[in-house]
């Protein structure tokens, strides 16, 4: 089982709510006038489908690979309970991928997939017109910053809208950039906070002491043992 299957069952899923940050995105899309109504799609590390399952209701085709099969399997069972029939789900890494086809749209949203030239090539190359939401160097979190710092290590947001905006400017290619800021709020138990936290330190690369996590989040408790962690996010949205 791979960290991102770990971390499947509690993942964001498709949702129908107007009011949805996801909504933000795709005004923003209809705004740069980007159209996806009988057109092919590859969404790349599309995850448990929470921009995917919005998109295949107007296109005509989409592929959406992942390397984690629980991501793969939630998304299959909201596409079938959506009577969703045009996705076909890829179990693979990017960096394995090949890309045999061109597709009208390229989509990366909130994805690790993305991070290095060659990346950016192969994804660049794949389709007329890519499409890429994710980080952009601000992400403040006060409960993973001290739990960082408990753990020895500096948290730093992750900034991957950068190394496309790098990688695009360098190779003279125009783009539309537009910013996002969000506040989310999550209350977790005490239980369900120290697997979230756990994982994240894991995912960075740090391996968690379940002992120092405890004691760090034994200071955010609220007083019917809730955790309620606010985080500050930045991130842009980048159409070439």
């Amino acid at each position: 089982m791979t960290k991102w299957d770990k971390k499947a069952k509690n993942y964001s899923r498709y949702n129908e709510d107007k009011d949805s940050f996801e909504q933000r995105v795709f005004s923003a899309l209809d705004s740069l006038q980007i159209d996806f109504t009988h057109k092919t799609l590859l969404d790349v590390g599309c995850g448990t489908g929470v921009y995917t399952l919005h998109l295949a209701k107007k296109c005509l085709h989409v592929e959406g690979l992942d390397s984690s099969t629980e991501m793969l399997e939630i998304l299959k069972i909201d596409a079938k309970n959506l009577n969703l029939t045009n996705i076909n789900t890829l179990h693979v890494d990017w960096s394995s991928f090949t890309c045999k086809d061109t597709y009208d749209f390229a989509l990366s949203t909130m994805s690790p997939a993305l991070s290095h030239d060659e990346d950016f090539v192969k994804f660049d190359n794949c389709a007329k017109t890519k499409i890429y939401f994710g980080w952009a160097g601000k992400r403040e979190t006060k409960i993973i910053e001290a739990l960082f710092q408990a753990h020895g290590g500096i948290y730093t947001a992750p900034n991957g809208a950068k190394k496309v905006k790098d990688w695009l400017e360098k190779n003279n290619k125009f783009y539309q950039m537009i910013p996002f800021d969000e506040e989310k709020v999550r209350t977790r138990t005490f239980e369900e906070s120290i697997e979230n936290f756990m994982w994240h330190l894991d995912i960075r690369g740090i391996k968690p002491d379940k002992e120092i996590i405890k004691k760090v989040l034994n200071t955010f408790n609220d007083e019917n043992g809730y955790i309620t962690e606010i985080t500050i996010n930045h991130m842009n949205l980048i159409v070439w």
